[in-house]
């Protein structure tokens, strides 16, 4: 027996689950109180002990679902991660604004927990299966070695947990075999309500710019939004920037076109415009590179039920996409794929590429964690990251350990493509095109880190998962 089942059957070995394991009830509890307990202080204009009580509730809720409710763990993390960036703006908007906040912090905590089974079973972590992801670990290891002698050891931290928990997390949902199929189905199921939530606030944000997103706009200094008015303004939602919003959408999406239920065809039609408004051409083009992958490997019946689903959030995401406002909005966006090359945002990335291809290829062992990016927020000189994942993989680990990254990302890329292949289920295929469209999306965008972290290993966790 190979070293790398050493999870998987302990796994089955373990004993029959509790009363409280089986019955679902406690967790939802858990999940309500939690929701109660925080959205009752942003009522009540308690946002100065948000900063307090957010972190340590959703770290007492966290523990208790990953101990006798996984499968909502798994969901209750990826809304963490939704809607932890609003709370926080709430917050700062009853108080005052931190630069950096506890709450922000929040979801790469409770993600952290999925770091958990491997010290109790780290057998698991060995075999030839295992060996692309651990040199993903062992390059950020180095690497983070590196950004802490080089950039402080706050930054380096911290860009070494914002990168290696998302890819726990999703080697987590990948190895628990027992439990993948519900841990699965918990996942995306939370997936639909979100994409709903997030559009519809998105949708709102363009009508009526709230006080408290418009606060922390001018007090982050963040012009790349827009100008923080009605009808002015790519939507973010409740994350961070636009970015990271269209990323999230576009995946929602992909995976609710493989999904069953009535609430994927309302979540989807405000998805769409949504995803237009928040003006992300990466995320429009990711989402189109995606929906091709599922029609090529999926079989006839899939093909139709994606077919149809297109077709009735077209038809239910028509009405909104036609109000001149936001057909305003989009039609200057698109207008900007015909001139390419005028595009300011274009023009950045070719200087990019231009004329720092040298430099990232320059270093053995690259600048390490910290050194751009998130993490230097938390040093005492901040500096802004670049856009390309590619370029920031020999930019931050060096070309030794760059190369390393690369043969194991080209390893998981061919399982990926793999598992699509054998065309024996459906959310696997659009997962492992997921996978592979966020690996491709790097020409444009780190998507290793964060919450686009978590889509990208998330995404591999469910392609190369057992069969539901």
């Amino acid at each position: 027996m190979s070293a790398s089942c050493s999870y998987d059957d302990a796994a089955k070995a373990a004993p029959t689950r509790s009363v409280i394991e089986r019955n679902p009830l406690p967790g939802y509890g858990t999940v309500i109180g939690f929701t109660l307990l925080n959205g009752g202080l942003i009522a009540v204009h308690g946002g100065s002990l948000s900063d307090f009580v957010f972190p340590v509730s959703a770290g007492i809720a966290a523990a208790i679902l990953f101990r006798y409710h996984r499968a909502i763990y798994f969901a209750f993390t990826w809304w963490l991660w939704l809607f932890a960036p609003e709370v926080r703006r709430l917050a700062d908007y009853q108080s005052v604004y931190h630069d950096v906040s506890p709450i922000i912090i929040t979801p790469l905590l409770v993600t952290g927990l999925a770091v958990a089974p491997f010290f109790s079973a780290p057998r698991a972590l060995l075999g030839r299966r295992m060996a692309p992801f651990m040199a993903l670990a062992l390059v950020y290891a180095v690497s983070f070695v590196i950004g802490a002698v080089s950039n402080g050891p706050l930054p380096a931290c911290y860009d070494f947990a914002n990168n290696l928990l998302p890819l726990l997390f999703g080697l987590l949902l990948m190895l628990d075999e027992p439990r993948h199929a519900e841990n699965r189905r918990a996942l995306i199921g939370a997936m639909m309500p979100g994409l709903l939530l997030v559009s519809l606030y998105g949708m709102y944000q363009f009508y009526d710019f709230p006080a408290w997103d418009q606060f922390w706009l001018t007090a982050s200094k963040f012009g790349s939004a827009g100008l923080g008015e009605a009808d002015q303004v790519r939507l973010f939602g409740t994350l961070n920037s636009p970015g990271p919003y269209g990323f999230v959408l576009m995946a929602s999406l992909v995976f609710a076109l493989v999904s069953r239920g009535a609430m994927r065809n309302l979540a989807g039609a405000v998805g769409v415009p949504a995803l237009g408004l928040s003006l992300v051409r990466t995320a429009w083009g990711g989402g189109a590179m995606a929906l091709l992958f599922i029609m090529l490997f999926a079989r006839g019946r899939l093909q139709l039920r994606v077919i149809i689903a297109c077709m009735m959030v077209a038809v239910l995401a028509t009405p909104l996409l036609m109000v001149a406002p936001v057909e305003a909005a989009l039609t200057k966006r698109l207008a900007t794929f015909n001139n390419i090359q005028q595009d300011g945002s274009y023009q950045s990335r070719a200087y990019l590429y231009q004329n720092f291809t040298a430099s990232a290829f320059s270093e053995p062992i690259g600048i390490g964690f910290g050194g751009n990016g998130a993490g230097t927020k938390l040093a005492e000189t901040s500096t802004n990251g670049f856009d390309s994942g590619f370029l920031q993989i020999p930019y931050q680990f060096g070309w030794v350990f760059g190369a390393l990254f690369c043969w194991a990302l080209i390893v998981l890329m061919l399982r990926a493509l793999a598992a699509a292949l054998r065309r024996d289920d459906n959310i696997r295929i659009a997962a492992a095109g997921m996978f592979l469209t966020m690996i491709a999306l790097n020409a444009a965008a780190p998507m290793f880190a964060g919450v686009l972290g978590v889509i990208t290993w998330v995404s591999l966790g469910i392609a190369l998962g057992p069969k539901a």
